[in-house]
């Protein structure tokens, strides 16, 4: 066997290990984020390019995200969305979230309900 056909399997038998140790961590990763989600929390694992994220950049789709709470859960308050979306403690994103809400009211895709908290029209 050649020194190339020698580092070609070498290279096959690492893709192999990494697949190997990439669905074992991703169980892992899964199952941690299933005890978290019983516990309130809500989180999901995405695929990182390697690239920075922008920042100072506006974050787009928060509306979306904000309605999509309300739609789910009628009666929902600024408070517990806030927690869903893990915005808790963030000024700057806690401010989105009610520039959000204020957005979505104006646009009459929301309304408030007695007692407090928010209902989609």
């Amino acid at each position: 066997m050649s020194v190339m056909d020698q580092i070609r399997k070498l290279d096959e038998q690492k893709a192999a290990l990494l697949e190997t140790a990439k669905k074992e961590a991703m169980e892992i990763a899964n199952k941690g984020l299933a005890a978290l989600s019983e516990l309130g929390f809500h989180y999901k694992l995405t695929p990182h390019d390697g690239t920075p994220a922008p920042t100072g950049t506006r974050r787009t789709g928060i509306r979306v995200e904000v309605l999509g709470f309300i739609k789910a859960k009628p009666g929902i308050g600024r408070a517990e969305i806030l927690e869903k979306m893990n915005a808790k403690g963030d000024k700057s994103a806690e401010q989105s979230v009610s520039n959000a809400l204020s957005a979505l009211k104006k646009d009459g895709l929301i309304g408030g309900v007695d007692g407090g908290g928010y209902k989609a029209k």
